[in-house]
């Protein structure tokens, strides 16, 4: 365990020093001051805009620092050959990827808090009202991204880091759909369905049956109306995202253990 949280601040200081996640967290506060003057030109509606704007741009950029920063972690030690320095210790690597994965999930961590500082502190402004449900959806955006750092880990622990980006992102924007995909049924333009409809429609379906379930953590429309979400769904929604990510970890664990570093 001392060898796992090692590994972890080391790679959270590596993470938060990385410019590219500096460049990225500056980027999408600017964006939500943006989002802070256009609220104060709409009638009676800032509140909800920022509801809706505000949770959509820390969805999406807490995804984008996730998927950029941790495709690259392991690349990182293969490149720069600090691999090498990591194996003849006592440490396997398992415990080596899972470091990763925790560093990284408390730098997440630690730019999902700071979008919702920025957001309280436009609320302020405009005196709209920051409830449970925005802290709860908040929350569950945080969860999301855990879900997307095990995605990320398990493309990068045997591919390049621009195919496990192109990859993960894939991940991400089919498992916003998951949900419709599970009940599709593909039809001809006349209302009919074929066989080789039928074959795309299962196979979509398995595919929605591997992929996360991230509509889970779309709670936009509870937030925008001010209805608190009900606790037994955030504790079913972080269970799933964390077996999710625990079950992508074991994977990515059993491929980088096979992994030639020569």
């Amino acid at each position: 365990m001392r060898q796992i949280w090692a590994i972890g601040l080391n790679t959270f200081r590596e993470a938060i020093r990385n410019r590219v996640f500096a460049s990225l967290i500056m980027f999408a506060m600017a964006l939500m001051l943006m989002t802070l003057a256009i609220s104060s030109a709409s009638l009676h509606e800032e509140e909800r805009l920022l509801k809706d704007v505000g949770l959509f741009l820390t969805s999406t950029f807490s995804v984008l620092i996730a998927v950029f920063v941790g495709v690259n972690l392991v690349y990182k030690e293969i490149d720069r050959k600090t691999i090498f320095t990591l194996i003849p210790k006592p440490i396997f690597r398992f415990q080596f990827l899972i470091g990763k994965a925790l560093g990284l999930s408390l730098t997440m961590l630690v730019q999902v808090l700071v979008m919702a500082v920025v957001l309280r502190l436009q609320f302020l402004v405009v005196d709209a009202r920051f409830g449970l449900e925005m802290v709860q959806a908040l929350f569950l955006v945080y969860i999301e991204v855990l879900v997307i750092v095990g995605v990320a880990l398990l493309f990068s622990s045997f591919s390049t880091p621009f195919l496990s980006g192109m990859l993960t992102l894939g991940v991400f924007a089919v498992g916003r759909f998951v949900d419709r995909l599970v009940d599709l049924r593909l039809k001809t333009g006349g209302g009919d369905r074929t066989p080789e409809l039928d074959q795309v429609s299962a196979l979509m379906r398995g595919v929605a049956h591997i992929l996360p379930d991230l509509s889970l953590y779309n709670t936009t429309t509870y937030v925008v109306y001010d209805k608190v979400i009900e606790w037994s769904y955030v504790a079913q929604a972080t269970g799933y995202g964390l077996t999710y990510m625990a079950v992508c970890l074991a994977v990515a664990s059993f491929f980088f253990s096979r992994r030639d570093f020569v």
